[in-house]
């Protein structure tokens, strides 16, 4: 993810920050809610799993083929299993594989709520590229 000179992740409707792009991340009913489909912010349990075009450069010399922006950094949250379940308020992890997962909606919400939930996640993110 982008992040901020606070440290902490941009936060944005861009696949390299802290949101989710509609559409595409995640899908909207008729009046405008986030859908609860298992769908949103693509995470994975660790950054040494995520494609090489997402792993930034500047770490070949521990993922070689590296080819990700050197503009962007590796985060982490939490230590527990990478299993679904909550996550924070009015969020649950959702993983589809042992590698990937989703930060989803527990219910139907408004955009801008779903948005301001990952968005109070920002300070449980830590910077890890070790």
């Amino acid at each position: 993810m982008r992040k901020d000179d606070d440290g902490f992740p941009t936060v944005q409707q861009k696949a390299n920050a802290l949101g989710v792009r509609p559409g595409v991340d995640i899908d909207l009913d008729p009046q405008g809610g986030v859908l609860v489909n298992t769908k949103g912010m693509s995470v994975n349990p660790d950054w040494r799993v995520m494609s090489i075009l997402r792993i930034p450069k500047r770490l070949r010399d521990k993922m070689p083929g590296a080819r990700g922006s050197n503009n962007t950094y590796c985060f982490r949250t939490g230590t527990g299993p990478f299993q679904q379940g909550a996550f924070a308020a009015g969020l649950s992890l959702e993983p589809d594989s042992t590698t990937h997962g989703n930060i989803a909606p527990t219910e139907i919400v408004s955009l801008v709520q779903y948005e301001t939930n990952l968005a109070h996640t920002r300070p449980d993110w830590v910077e890890d590229e070790t």
